[in-house]
């Protein structure tokens, strides 16, 4: 980070200075001109030392003023990147640089959140609750900032429902693991607590032998599971089914290799481009009508009820279909908190799919956090 002379930050001019003249150079040039400010320079210095690259400055120089040009928050993820010492990648596109503002911002909020440390009223959940159990109610918005940036998920967001007092987040441990859990009022005088959600880091979900186990922790009875839809059993080989429709047409119109891409971060996440090879083949096959099966439940005569049905779409729609189904039967979680990206790709001579989801894990956070009051020994 950039060092301080008796207090003082150091110039844009000073920091050059400890830069290899071929790296410098070009950046005194253009602050001689007036062609870029000190503070550009230092935002982009600022960016090789979070990435621990400063061979490739100049470069992301360029890029940094056309992503501006195009609002891309390069320079606010660049800052509190550096306020939460958080890694970056020069090599980052415009989208993945958008993607990282969500989250940073998110970490910023929830900072924020825990510095102002907001009183909630949880006295309508505690009642209901065993005096002791391996954990505690959330009763600031202190520790839910510290609940969301320990485990990485966006609890944070319930800080509205948690001052309207519709619901109360306990962190429960079992064997060690740390679960956030959501409660919410009941009807029944029987049964006047029930959990909504239970998640852990990433929003992991927990097995049913944990489930069980935090409910017992609790003293909140498991409600009865609803009747659910069978699942269908063509579901697992649906995707392929409509590969096997879409193979023939790709043949037909000469294509070659087919690429789908997708990124997620911050709870959402979406396919991306297709792309379609020889590349002059693109805008040609695009919207060409293609039959492909869906699965669809219906209830009828007093129980679920499934098939799977043709229905026309295009090319491009087809592909996105299967994709997101190929995806779901996966279990990867590509989409929540730093999410992650990958590639779907068709090697049409070959008749083969290619899947392949990469997750990004940037862990920075605090294991343990703790308020007691010294006289009492009390958690506040």
């Amino acid at each position: 980070m950039m060092e301080k002379s008796h207090g003082t930050p150091l110039t844009a001019e000073q920091r050059l200075f400890a830069l290899p003249p071929k790296a410098a150079q070009p950046f005194r040039q253009l602050l001689t001109t007036g062609q870029i400010t000190d503070e550009t320079v230092n935002l982009v210095l600022d960016a090789g030392e979070l990435a621990q690259d400063t061979s490739k400055l100049v470069g992301f120089a360029a890029g940094y003023l056309s992503m501006r040009a195009q609002n891309v928050p390069v320079h606010d993820v660049i800052a509190m990147a550096k306020s939460q010492n958080r890694r970056l990648n020069l090599a980052w596109s415009p989208q993945r640089w958008k993607d990282e503002h969500e989250r940073l911002s998110r970490a910023e909020a929830l900072r924020r959140m825990a510095a102002e440390n907001v009183g909630y009223d949880v006295s309508a959940y505690q009642q209901h609750l065993p005096p002791k159990f391996p954990g505690y109610l959330i009763k600031s918005s202190r520790r839910l900032g510290m609940e969301g940036l320990r485990q990485r998920h966006c609890v944070a967001n319930y800080h509205a429902r948690l001052m309207a007092g519709t619901c109360a987040i306990a962190a429960v441990f079992v064997d060690k693991q740390r679960w956030t859990v959501e409660l919410a009022l009941g009807n029944d005088p029987l049964a006047p607590l029930r959990i909504t959600q239970i998640k852990t880091r990433y929003n992991g979900l927990p097995s049913p032998d944990t489930r069980r186990r935090i409910h017992k922790l609790l003293g909140i009875e498991i409600p009865k599971a609803p009747a659910q839809p069978p699942q269908s059993t063509e579901r697992p080989t649906l995707y392929l089914e409509n590969l096997r429709r879409v193979l023939p047409v790709l043949r037909d119109q000469a294509i070659e290799t087919v690429i789908v891409n997708f990124d997620g971060s911050g709870d959402s996440g979406q396919i991306g481009d297709i792309d379609y090879y020889p590349a002059d083949r693109n805008a040609a096959v695009r919207n060409l009508p293609v039959e492909h099966l869906q699965n669809e439940r219906f209830f009828d005569d007093g129980q679920w009820t499934s098939r799977v049905m043709p229905q026309q779409a295009s090319l491009d729609d087809a592909i996105t279909a299967l994709t997101d189904d190929y995806q779901e039967l996966s279990g990867c979680n590509w989409w929540d908190n730093d999410g992650g990206y990958g590639t779907l790709e068709i090697d049409v001579q070959a008749g083969t799919v290619e899947l392949n989801i990469y997750i990004r894990n940037v862990d920075s956070f605090c294991d343990h956090s703790s308020c007691l009051d010294i006289e009492t020994g009390e958690e506040v």
